[in-house]
């Protein structure tokens, strides 16, 4: 089900106003939270506290010192980072056959270093010349940014699967039941000198397309190295290096 919102409550985003945070307890998606949260306002005031990320629709809710909550919206948001993710309940799976998925547990347990997150105008992946503003993970340093959208979603899989229980231990014809779990959608963007966003669709594809005088030496570089065009920390050292192939020698 759709939620909507009222043009007192469009308001109150865009100036990074006080809401309850009900208005966002049915918002599609499956929110992401961190124990730690630094925001940047693009009116230069700096909000600190515990962090939930709704990614789908690009909104922060920050709880402040005093436990209310600031709710603020891509628009008013010049950057921001995280630390300490916070997985909900009930999101492992009891055989070690099917345990929580490996880019899960990095997800949980991330990083020392803060995440950085940078704000552009996007399109969302569709064919229009609309754009707003958007938030994506940073990756890499630039001045071509590699940029990701990372989304928590529930899979589901059998439970004859999950416990190692083979097939034939349920009757015929009755489907095994089935349990879920949670995973994460990784998806790649580049954030260009100019503002733009170019996506990744197919990573090794589309990189190469974007960087086609130095493709060649980029799949040289990946073959040497043995980098993957599909890993988040390899793709993040290739667009690095075809950085500084496009920069040239420091003078």
């Amino acid at each position: 089900m759709k939620t909507t919102c009222t043009l007192a409550c469009v308001a109150g985003l865009v100036a990074g106003a006080l809401l309850p945070a009900h208005v966002f307890a049915q918002v599609g998606g499956l929110v992401q939270e961190y124990r730690q949260g630094t925001v940047v306002l693009t009116s230069g005031d700096t909000l600190r506290g515990p962090l939930k990320l709704y990614l789908d629709r690009d909104v922060l809710l920050v709880t402040m010192p005093d436990s209310t909550v600031r709710t603020v919206a891509a628009v008013a948001v010049r950057t921001f980072a995280v630390r300490g993710a916070v997985l909900p309940y009930g999101t492992s799976l009891p055989s070690a056959r099917t345990a929580l998925p490996a880019r899960v547990r990095r997800f949980r347990q991330g990083p020392l270093r803060a995440r950085p997150f940078l704000v552009y105008h996007w399109n969302h992946d569709k064919a229009s010349d609309y754009t707003s503003p958007a938030f994506f993970e940073r990756l890499n340093g630039g001045p071509v940014v590699l940029l990701r959208r990372r989304f928590l979603v529930r899979r589901s899989v059998s439970q004859s699967d999950a416990y190692g229980y083979p097939a034939t231990y349920y009757r015929p014809r009755v489907p095994a039941p089935r349990i879920s779990y949670l995973d994460v959608s990784d998806w790649y963007y580049l954030g260009t000198p100019e503002g733009q966003v170019v996506a990744l669709r197919r990573p090794r594809r589309d990189l190469l397309g974007y960087f086609q005088a130095e493709a060649a030496q980029l799949e040289a570089y990946a073959e040497e190295h043995k980098l993957s065009f599909d890993a988040d920390h390899d793709l993040a050292r290739l667009v690095d290096y075809a950085n500084a192939l496009r920069q040239g020698p420091a003078q």
